[in-house]
């Protein structure tokens, strides 16, 4: 068959498979309420799938017309895409309705669920049109030319002008120009014809289907959506049920209005304990009317930051509330602004939900708290809250108030529990009370809700009495690279669902037993290799999240960059060593054990050196790169050491890197990155490699010649 239309072939399969990859980690992310570990699930899953269809290649060479079916395959893989988001959004509707906890369990069986048929199409379609190549050792490159090509159309252009939906049909009709063309050179007359009648019905069919409208009748019943953004930190989306607004962020429920008592609770519980309150920082919420509350003290300056700009573009009438002469709103991340602020602010509200992500528990870290307290009067005053009922703390609750209490007391003196409809954790070096009631009558400030008639102070100090009682002497200290509010968190999941950590790192330890054992020397240097990559891959999009607070957008680019890194080092495989391959292999193996410690010792130290967001931007690229360069070049190098039959080599070669690779974005962001913190993380995967290298070279014998 014609090698230029395998090229193409290989090409246009890694220009849909990340460009769809891109899409389909943004709509999780979306879906699952912007937990930044569904991109690990996701992404580790659809490495495993697709190392079960190259591994399922080996089998290629055994079908009858094989180019016809290759045809057939390409001609279905295009019309995947856009069914997967659907798939996706419909699965979360019927299974997880909105306002359920969704569990890891859940999210393990719709990544599953939602990307099989594509993932496995998609595999297989490598290992057969890699076979078909002279050089298969070529494939690799080509297929990582086509992804990064793709990555950064999508990043660069189609995120920026385009819907989902519309960029899902333009990369889908691009595709199926390849397809048109590989059609010209399959056996039969008719095959051209016939590629080109399909490939426009898949056309019409999907230009017939609108994936966000689909997706909005299920997430949100019985709500009307009126505003719709995607956003560098999300998908903003705000309903309107019987007159209220909601106002939701990657699925996640931030606030709605009307909530009177709530906006009560979060101002007065806080405000009461200054004297004089006159310069007030409130982080996010604004929205919500809780700025009505503040005005009441007749402060001088609120500076009202939101986390996602998006917000304060909205047409809404919580919007134009705000257009008070002492407020000043300010669009863009927290911790930036607080480090360039020269304010000296008197209370700081800080109104976010519990830290289900890494981009909100960045605000509940000691690092930030620092950063704060410089900018606090020496009497200032800091308020946070967490969900949990102090009528009975559970185990989980206990955990997540623990963390916070000493992370507070870590940076404050005092710290005043009061429990509301939620537990506020109130900070200062000053002297706090309980009795809310009395001093809020004291300073006449009118209230609905808090005041006496509201609250018994008397109860409310056994309240607190007994949430102090349950706060554990052990709790760690919540920072930015070792999350422990954020593993909290997590664990609460876990825990709600019954499901427990050790049952699961137990199953997947022997998975990767049962996977090893089936591995030669090579295969298992690349395993080993691909584990650390995957790992890498989604802790570097977790450490962008920590200093910037916006990897929605970065996901993509740090996935193109990926891409690079693979055609450059797979090339230079190819073109740089022909002698001494072994010594060349062994030495990646050894280099990559380096990289996993340097890696985390280079992104902590950008984390404390306070550098410009475009420095970290750059450096966490060259970080990438130089990780997949090695990546590539190991492959490569793998292909030439490996058997002599290509169809089988690539099999294997490209299964063990995949399920190496879907281990590694599976067990280390999910399990130990939160557990361990980001620099023991990366001593378990040096140890890994090393590991790795250390079989490989007690293997040598069979390499002497190579």
């Amino acid at each position: 068959m014609n090698k230029n239309a395998i090229r193409a072939g290989l090409f246009s399969l890694g220009f849909i498979s990340i460009s769809t990859q891109i899409y389909l980690l943004r709509a999780s992310y979306m879906v699952f309420y912007g937990n930044e570990l569904i991109l690990g699930i996701m992404l580790s899953a659809w490495l495993l799938l697709t190392g079960a269809g190259a591994w399922l290649g080996r089998y290629f060479s055994k079908i009858r017309g094989p180019a016809v079916f290759v045809l057939f395959l390409m001609l279905l893989l295009s019309a995947l895409p856009a069914l997967m988001l659907i798939k996706l959004n419909l699965y979360r509707a019927l299974v997880l309705p909105t306002g359920t906890l969704a569990g890891i369990n859940d999210v393990v069986y719709a990544a599953f669920i939602v990307q099989m048929p594509f993932c496995l199409i998609n595999g297989f379609l490598f290992s057969a049109l890699s076979s078909m190549l002279d050089k298969a050792g070529n494939a690799y490159s080509l297929e990582s030319a086509g992804s990064m090509f793709s990555g950064a159309i999508v990043n660069f252009i189609l995120l920026w002008f385009f819907s989902s939906s519309f960029s899902i049909l333009l990369l889908s009709g691009c595709y199926l120009i390849t397809v048109v063309y590989f059609s010209f050179h399959v056996p039969g007359r008719l095959s051209p014809w016939i590629t080109l009648l399909v490939s426009v019905m898949i056309m019409m069919l999907l230009s017939k289907t609108d994936i966000r409208t689909v997706s909005y009748h299920a997430l949100y019943p019985g709500q009307s959506v009126i505003e719709d953004k995607e956003t560098p930190y999300g998908q903003l989306v705000v309903t309107v049920n019987s007159g209220q607004l909601n106002f939701y962020e990657n699925g996640l429920l931030m606030f709605s209005s009307g909530d009177e008592i709530n906006n009560e609770e979060n101002v007065h519980y806080a405000m009461v304990q200054h004297a004089t309150p006159k310069n007030i920082l409130l982080i996010s919420g604004g929205l919500s009317g809780v700025i009505n509350e503040i005005l009441k003290y007749h402060p001088k300056l609120i500076d009202y930051v939101e986390l996602n700009p998006a917000l304060l573009d909205l047409n809404v009438k919580s919007l134009r509330n705000l257009q008070k002469k002492s407020v000043y709103l300010h669009p863009g991340d927290a911790r930036r602004f607080v480090k360039n602020s020269s304010v000296k602010y008197d209370v700081v509200l800080i109104l976010l939900p519990p830290p289900s992500s890494l981009q909100l528990n960045r605000l509940y870290t000691t690092e930030f708290l620092k950063e704060l307290k410089v900018r606090l009067s020496p009497d200032g005053i800091v308020s946070y809250s967490l969900p949990t009922t102090s009528d009975y703390v559970s185990r989980a609750g206990e955990g997540l108030n623990s963390i916070l209490y000493k992370t507070l007391k870590e940076s404050f003196s005092n710290v005043l529990l009061v429990p509301g409809g939620k537990t506020f954790f109130i900070a200062s070096d000053a002297g706090m009370s309980l009795d809310i009631p009395g001093m809020i009558e004291k300073k006449g400030i009118r209230t609905s809700y808090v005041n006496k008639y509201y609250l018994d102070p008397v109860q409310m100090k056994e309240r607190s009495e007994y949430i102090m009682a349950n706060i554990s002497g052990s709790a760690g200290i919540n920072h930015d690279f070792r999350p422990l509010m954020f593993f909290a968190q997590m664990k609460y999941r876990l825990t709600y669902f019954n499901r427990h950590y050790l049952t699961v790192i137990i199953i997947v330890l022997l998975i990767i037993g049962l996977i090893m054992l089936n591995l030669n020397a090579v295969n298992t240097g690349l395993f080993t290799g691909g584990f650390t990559a995957g790992a890498f891959q989604v802790l570097i999009i977790l450490s962008l999240q920590v200093f910037c607070g916006y990897v929605f957008q970065l996901t993509g680019f740090i996935i193109m960059l990926f891409m690079l890194g693979l055609i450059l080092g797979s090339k230079a495989g190819t073109l740089w060593f022909s002698r001494n391959l072994f010594k060349v292999y062994l030495s990646v193996q050894l280099l990559l054990a380096a990289l996993s410690v340097l890696i985390p010792i280079a992104l902590i130290l950008m984390g404390r050196m306070g550098l410009p967001l475009w420095m970290v931007q750059a450096k966490t690229a060259g970080i990438t790169l130089a990780l997949s360069v090695l990546i590539g070049l190991e492959y490569s190098l793998a292909f030439r050491l490996s058997s002599k039959k290509p169809a089988l080599a690539v099999a294997k070669n490209y299964s063990s890197d995949l399920f190496g690779s879907a281990l590694g974005a599976f067990i280390v962001p999910v399990f130990l990155f939160p557990l361990l913190g980001l620099m023991n993380t990366g001593y378990l995967l040096a140890l890994l490699n090393t590991a790795g290298a250390t079989f490989l070279f007690i293997k040598r014998k069979n390499f002497v010649s190579l």
